[in-house]
């Protein structure tokens, strides 16, 4: 830990980082161990890591928000069993081999079809089409995205109702790698891999927004991308 003040080996240099809430000094509050968690390759395969410690560290303020929170080491992204990078891979392959192999696709990825539903609908909640289709045109307004990333205007196949979410979630999944792109070439620092996991690392990262795989999630921001945000 960086000592914010004293010399080396002070009190403050043993304390977790500031609260990234409300900058207050943190102490630690303890740590739980996690039996498995699943992440995703360099080669796009899944790997299980057994016994990854997680640190929690409690906030002095009192008027803090976030008294007590877990602290995501090592530029980790906060989730539960499977990152997110695993979740967009599972989906994207899903997109790709169609509704039908939805079994054979969960299987490949160690998990159970709903949760691979779930992600899914994860992914098609994340944002409104038209609002991301806004930001891609304000990034670039004469960057127009080619018609196969706009929404499939498809009758939508009998079955269960997350098939008939396939075309938007892939339209998502195509329109952020364009974002991703296009915030590259604008000079912001995004880390490699796909558009959406990097853009939710660049949330993390500049507004503490977190995109839970679990349970509701802020809004992602971009006002920070129009004139004077």
């Amino acid at each position: 830990m960086d000592c914010a003040h004293g010399h080396a080996g002070c009190k403050q240099e043993l304390r977790p980082p500031p609260c990234p809430h409300c900058g207050g000094p943190r102490w630690w509050d303890g740590a739980h161990t996690c039996k498995w968690l699943a992440f995703l390759t360099g080669s796009g395969g899944l790997e299980w890591v057994e016994g990854q410690v997680r640190r929690r560290a409690r906030c002095f303020n009192p008027e803090c928000d976030h008294r007590s929170s877990t602290l995501y080491e090592d530029q980790a992204y906060p989730h539960r069993r499977f990152s997110p990078a695993v979740a967009i891979a599972a989906v994207t392959e899903l997109l790709w081999r169609g509704g039908q192999a939805l079994a054979e696709v969960a299987k490949h990825w160690n998990c159970s079809t709903w949760t691979l539903v779930r992600w899914l609908e994860w992914i098609g909640g994340i944002i409104e089409f038209a609002l991301l289709l806004k930001v891609c045109l304000a990034c670039d307004p004469s960057g127009i995205p080619p018609p196969a990333y706009r929404v499939r205007q498809e009758p939508v196949p009998p079955g269960p109702a997350w098939m008939s979410r396939m075309a938007l979630v892939e339209s998502l999944i195509l329109m952020f790698e364009l974002l991703a792109r296009l915030l590259r070439d604008q000079g912001v620092a995004l880390e490699e891999g796909p558009g959406l996991g990097a853009f939710l690392r660049y949330q993390l990262d500049r507004f503490r927004l977190v995109s839970w795989l679990t349970k509701p999630s802020p809004r992602l921001l971009f006002d920070w991308l129009w004139p004077g945000g």
